[in-house]
C-alpha cells in the first residue's frame, strides 16, 4: 500500500480500491454507471464494510441536504465546506 490510508488499498482480491469504490457513490445513487462499473462496486462493496458506511452515510446526507435551504446554510460554512472537500479531493493519496 502506498498511502497511508486503509481505504486505499484494494479488497478481497477484487479490482477497486476503496477510493475508486468512493469516486463512484454519487454516480451509483444518481443510476448513471455503466454495467461493468456498477457490478464493480457492488461486488466491492459487498465485501467492505467501510465503503457499505460510507455510501450509508451518502445516502443519509442527500436525505438530509433535501431538506436544507441555500439561505439555511451559513456562507462560511458554506465556503469551509467547500475547501474540505477540494482538500480531500486534491489529496493525491492513492
Amino acid at each position: 500500500m502506498r498511502g497511508r490510508w486503509p481505504w486505499a488499498r484494494r479488497r478481497g482480491g477484487h479490482d477497486m480500491t476503496c477510493r475508486e469504490a468512493v469516486g463512484l457513490v454519487t454516480a451509483y445513487l444518481d443510476d448513471v454507471l455503466t454495467p461493468r462499473e456498477k457490478e464493480r462496486l457492488e461486488r466491492h462493496l459487498a465485501e467492505c464494510p467501510h465503503c457499505r458506511e460510507h455510501l450509508r452515510q451518502i445516502e443519509t446526507t442527500i436525505r438530509v441536504m433535501g431538506q436544507v435551504r441555500d439561505d439555511d446554510l451559513d456562507p462560511a460554512v458554506r465556503e469551509d465546506l467547500i475547501d474540505l472537500f477540494r482538500r480531500w479531493r486534491d489529496d493525491g493519496v492513492d
